[in-house]
């Protein structure tokens, strides 16, 4: 094996349990696509953890976890795991090499839904450039959070929401209060070029953004079922998807290992 334990994920969850891992002397390979922290970076502001009272921001969140991770010594792998195949070893393959493990923790988070138009991107962190105007479609807390951030990048960014506001009252407020944002009720018919036609009127936009919900990201795990293969963080935990919650969730699972690997108990 090239280490007892694998993990899928460097958000949140898989770094938390990486971290649970090493304290028990349980050696894992990390495997992330992207950077560590995952799409907390895409968060305005993180609010809901006790050790940052006053909120603390979602890429300043992923850099901390990433000096926590360089901090025990952790074994991040920058590759994307593509499959999974299960025998008497968990084998990870990935689009640069193949690995073998005991254990197999899958902590790939959520993806997003998306919109019948390609125009859309689907996550702040791809919007690097400054805009005059940012068209969000969605009203839950993941559009109204991406809002935040956008304001601070462009003059005018249009919430388009289709029925009522989902997101936490608190959010709501401080959108409401934030001049460079405006909420417009109302679902997009069609699009042509900057120019948006929805059932409020015609709208214009340099870039649009669609935050219209999430899904869990487990296609890579689908229809396999091993005692050794656990799930941690928002890929497992449905509409709770909270970043205080996949952090507890992936020293839990760790610690399930160790007393399997250990005690033998399920």
């Amino acid at each position: 094996m090239d280490a007892q334990v694998g993990i899928i994920g460097a958000g949140p969850a898989g770094i938390a349990a990486g971290v649970q891992l090493k304290r028990f002397h349980m050696p894992s390979i990390i495997f992330e696509k992207r950077e560590v922290g995952g799409l907390i970076a895409n968060a305005y502001r993180v609010d809901n953890t006790l050790l940052f009272p006053e909120g603390i921001s979602g890429k300043e969140f992923a850099r901390r976890l990433k000096n926590y991770a360089e901090r025990y010594g952790l074994e991040i792998h920058t590759e994307e795991a593509v499959r999974i195949e299960v025998g008497d070893e968990i084998r990870v393959k990935t689009d640069k090499a193949a690995y073998s493990f005991k254990y197999l923790i899958v902590a790939t988070g959520t993806r997003p839904k998306t919109l019948s138009f390609p125009e859309f991107k689907y996550h702040i962190t791809d919007i690097e450039e400054k805009y005059e105007k940012i068209l969000i479609v969605g009203g839950g807390d993941i559009a109204l959070d991406y809002a935040l951030s956008a304001a601070e990048k462009c003059s005018n960014v249009i919430v388009l929401y289709r029925s009522t506001l989902k997101a936490l009252p608190t959010l709501q407020k401080e959108v409401k209060e934030n001049p460079r944002i405006n909420l417009v009720r109302g679902e997009i018919l069609d699009i042509f070029g900057k120019k948006v036609k929805t059932t409020a009127g015609m709208l214009t936009a340099d870039v649009f953004l669609g935050a219209v919900g999430r899904v869990p990201n487990i296609e890579i795990v689908e229809g396999i079922i091993h005692p050794n293969i656990y799930l941690a963080g928002d890929v497992k935990n449905g509409i709770y998807r909270q970043s205080s919650l996949a952090i507890a969730d992936g020293i839990h699972v760790a610690m399930k290992i160790w007393r399997r690997e250990r005690y033998g108990n399920p």
